[in-house]
């Protein structure tokens, strides 16, 4: 099983990029998500050339993948596939999508168009009309992932790294109405939100953007769980 591959990234297709590794070049299925993060840095690499002493070259990346059969055993061919992230908490989210009915590999790569931290929030809030606009996933399929995930979001709901609520210059009484907001749309009450955003924000300096507070309130949950 190969779950995780660190190379040079040679090409970027329309959905898939080629990683080579030693003398080896790998095929990745990536979501759109990595595939234009990974165009935008190979572009700032290209910009900025390579500089002296850097840890590793221009256009190296590291991929967290997942590595699976496709092609039926009794129909033609078969084939290994790779699919790649740029984070593991993405690849969690991934193999908790493709457990839903109905949405296969395939299909998830192609509808992961929003970060996972929006997909996230809509199947905690039950936001079907949200999630039907998703390509490749109907009215049926949405109800679907409602009902199996529901429950099992919170962690990618209040993720915020792939795309921060708020700058790091942000004003603390944004950052703070913000993480509010994003603890109850994930079923946290008024008051529980309140007590551990204030648990956070007591338990080191002041927090310079949102991800910092979110990670502090993950510890005093998990040290309370």
């Amino acid at each position: 099983m190969i779950s995780q591959i660190r190379g040079e990234v040679i090409e970027v297709g329309d959905a898939s990029v080629t990683v080579l590794v030693g003398e080896l070049a790998y095929e990745v299925l990536v979501p759109s998500s990595v595939l234009n993060a990974t165009r935008r840095k190979l572009n700032d690499n290209d910009g900025a050339g390579s500089s002296a002493g850097a840890a590793e070259p221009p256009g190296r990346d590291t991929f967290y993948t997942i590595q699976y059969i496709e092609g039926s055993s009794g129909h033609g061919n078969q084939f290994f596939r790779l699919v790649g992230f740029n984070r593991k908490i993405e690849k969690d989210f991934f193999l908790l999508y493709t457990g839903v009915e109905g949405i296969g590999y395939r299909t998830a790569l192609r509808s992961l168009v929003l970060p996972i931290q929006k997909i996230a929030l809509a199947i905690e809030r039950g936001d079907v009309a949200v999630l039907k606009t998703l390509p490749h996933i109907g009215a049926r399929t949405a109800e679907k992932m409602v009902a199996t995930l529901k429950g099992r979001m919170q962690k990618f709901a209040l993720d915020l790294k792939g795309e921060p609520l708020a700058g790091g210059t942000a004003p603390a009484s944004d950052l703070e109405s913000e993480i509010r907001q994003v603890l109850r749309q994930v079923g946290y009450s008024d008051s529980e939100a309140a007590r551990l955003l204030q648990k956070a924000l007591q338990s080191g300096p002041a927090a310079k953007s949102s991800e910092e507070l979110i990670q502090r309130i993950f510890r005093i949950r998990n040290s309370e769980s």
